[in-house]
């Protein structure tokens, strides 16, 4: 399904990745196009109600030692339910249709409404998360969907696995709506 892209690449070294407590983010990722603008805010809806795939809410918190940060930009982009991050032909990360930007509150709370992805190739669903705030390291998260089948296989035959605080229980309400939380431990910049 991937056939391209950062991420593509990233996957590549998945092992050494894994085997950091914190990913910093890669050189890719450090345009402005994944900072979301000051104004942003911390609800957003990522993919509408007409885009096809079971509802999904994730919510979390940006977090100094427990305390809560402000201002953190998060850029949040995933595959469809399908597993494509497009449909232009080139299916790449880096121009993923299914993508926002938000901005936590004063409480470091924030909250984005999308699709649940699904998984492609060997890797379980996830979805990335771009963080940037001053005085603190940019990173790259994936929020893994802890119930995906492909993860479980993984886990069976002893591939490599995202950190377990990247992996995340999801439950189902009583809507079908499916929820996740995922609270982000910043790393002040010391620079």
């Amino acid at each position: 399904m991937l056939t391209g892209g950062v991420i593509a690449a990233i996957m590549a070294a998945v092992p050494r990745m894994f085997a950091q407590a914190a990913v910093l983010l890669p050189a890719p990722y450090r345009s402005s196009k994944y900072v979301a603008p000051p104004d942003a805010g911390w609800d957003i809806i990522v993919a509408g109600r007409d885009e096809p795939g079971d509802r999904f809410v994730v919510t979390g918190r940006a977090l100094d030692d427990g305390a809560p940060v402000a201002n953190v930009s998060i850029y949040v982009f995933h595959v469809d339910a399908e597993g494509f991050y497009s449909r232009d032909g080139l299916n790449s990360d880096e121009n993923a249709r299914l993508f926002g930007t938000l901005r936590t509150d004063q409480r470091g709370r924030y909250r984005y409404e999308t699709i649940r992805p699904s998984g492609y190739g060997e890797l379980s669903a996830h979805v990335h998360q771009v963080i940037n705030a001053s005085g603190y390291k940019p990173r790259l998260f994936d929020l893994w969907l802890g119930d995906d089948p492909i993860l479980a296989r993984n886990r069976a035959s002893g591939r490599n696995l995202p950190p377990a605080e990247w992996i995340r229980a999801v439950t189902r309400d009583t809507n079908g709506v499916w929820h996740a939380e995922h609270d982000v431990e910043m790393i002040r910049d010391s620079n």
